[in-house]
């Protein structure tokens, strides 16, 4: 009889993701020597050789294909952040939680469906502090049918940096037994990189504009404005406040 009911749930389950658009995304997970703040150079996290991550977009109901390859030389995991994971909890990909760690040279797929969710999330490694060192991307899963209460739309988002890997920082402040944990960061980063090398964003009067604005920080805490013009908040971490 159990064997029955989980062989339906499994064929309810196809049938559901069956009917969705499968958005399949290919990962080789690495480390670049490279300066990402245009003052230090270290190895900062990296994928398919590439910093930085680029963001990772799905329309809702979409069912994301995540395929991963872990070229580092210790475990990493892959965690959807703010995916509900109702019975996909082995999808989670937070190590020694919900999953061992997808070991050195081995690969492993996550399935991320949407069917139940929409907005502003991330995706981000969940092992030995992989996401400070920036193994972290947006994850956007955008409305069926584009809400008519703006002309565009911009995403602006933030990582807390600094000049080391996050293991030398630590080292550093036990050495000099501060009371500094996690270690305080120097640098922001705006879109992925220095916000002296950032892209422009450009505005034209009379439109109205969605800005995604996300931290994607460790710790950091971020506030934001704009001088001379009035905001609304419509939504928070994937739920409507309108």
């Amino acid at each position: 009889m159990l064997s029955f009911i989980w062989g339906l749930f499994l064929l309810l389950n196809s049938a559901t993701i069956g009917c969705a658009e499968r958005v399949e995304l290919f990962w080789d997970i690495c480390r670049l020597n490279i300066s990402r703040d245009g003052y230090s150079t270290w190895k900062s996290m990296c994928v398919n050789n590439a910093v930085p991550i680029p963001p990772v977009h799905v329309t809702q109901g979409d069912v994301l294909v995540l395929n991963v390859r872990n070229s580092l030389d210790v475990p990493t995991a892959v965690h959807a952040h703010g995916i509900y994971h109702n019975y996909t909890d082995y999808y989670d990909g937070a190590e020694m939680v919900t999953e061992c760690g997808i070991p050195q040279g081995e690969n492993f797929t996550y399935i991320i469906d949407t069917t139940n969710q929409v907005g502003d999330l991330w995706i981000h490694g969940h092992a030995h502090s992989q996401l400070t060192d920036g193994f972290r991307t947006p994850f956007i899963i955008h409305e069926k049918i584009k809400p008519s209460t703006y002309d565009e739309e911009k995403l602006l988002y933030f990582e807390d940096w600094n000049e080391r890997a996050f293991k030398d920082m630590v080292a550093i402040d036990a050495k000099l037994k501060l009371a500094d944990f996690p270690p305080s960061y120097r640098t922001m980063l705006i879109n992925g990189v220095n916000a002296n090398t950032s892209k422009s964003l450009h505005f034209e009067p009379r439109k109205r504009y969605r800005l995604r604005i996300m931290s994607l920080s460790t710790s950091s805490w971020i506030k934001f404005r704009m001088p001379g013009h009035t905001m609304h908040v419509i939504s928070k971490d994937g739920v409507e406040a309108v």
